[in-house]
């Protein structure tokens, strides 16, 4: 299954009626979900009018979603304090600290039972980890194996959550790159990882732990995790 699917799962057990997308680019995630109120953000949308009237057609629900051409920052903090949404989905800039930040800005908009799906947690190789700034300093970076492929270090939020947050329940899937699941609730289990070594830590020390760090799941834990939503 790919993100798209997942969302869609999550979103239909759910009977969702509101969806925020962080980092939306093409579209291609986002136009697809069939919800009643969804809101875009993202501060470089690479679809036209065209493209908007298409996904409509195709779509009507389209016909309601809500774009914001600016950060996630400026997004949040704009918001109404009263928004709240059902589900958000996380694909922005791949950053530890960005991804931390749009998880923390997420969960204080989130329903008590909502879900929060974080997209790039579990990054194929050390070329698709390279932390940088954005995914064109990444490509700059000549680093060996570079693919085009790029997840940053998106996969320290998650190392980051299960170490100090006691009331999230948190692990990511193994499929499309890792996509991290994040309810409010008991976790599974915990990691006791300080902050500093964390930001210490390298993609070759992750990946030899890589199953316990991410508390990764196979694809089909999918439906053992949605009869519990």
């Amino acid at each position: 299954m790919n993100k798209a699917e997942i969302i869609q799962k999550i979103l239909d057990k759910k009977k969702a009626s509101t969806y925020l997308e962080i980092g939306v680019a093409r579209g291609e995630n986002f136009f697809p979900m069939k919800v009643r109120q969804k809101i875009a953000v993202d501060p470089n949308f690479t679809f036209n009018k065209i493209d908007q009237i298409k996904w409509t057609i195709k779509k009507p629900c389209n016909a309601l979603a809500k774009f914001h051409g600016i950060t996630s920052d400026c997004y949040f903090a704009n918001v109404r304090k009263y928004s709240s949404f059902d589900v958000v989905f996380i694909d922005g800039l791949h950053t530890y600290q960005q991804s931390l930040k749009d998880f923390c800005n997420s969960l204080e908009n989130l329903k008590e039972d909502g879900v929060i799906v974080i997209h790039d947690c579990d990054p194929p190789h050390a070329a698709a980890a390279y932390p940088a700034d954005s995914y064109e300093q990444a490509a700059l970076s000549n680093s060996p194996g570079w693919t085009g492929e790029w997840c940053g270090d998106v996969w320290k939020t998650i190392c980051y959550l299960r170490s100090t947050r006691k009331d999230l329940r948190v692990f990511v899937l193994d499929c499309d790159y890792g996509l991290g699941i994040i309810t409010r609730g008991a976790p599974d289990n915990c990691l006791e990882l300080s902050e500093q070594e964390l930001d210490n830590m390298t993609y070759e020390e992750f990946l030899r732990d890589r199953k316990k760090l991410l508390n990764l799941k196979p694809e089909n834990y999918l439906f053992e995790f949605l009869k519990d939503i």
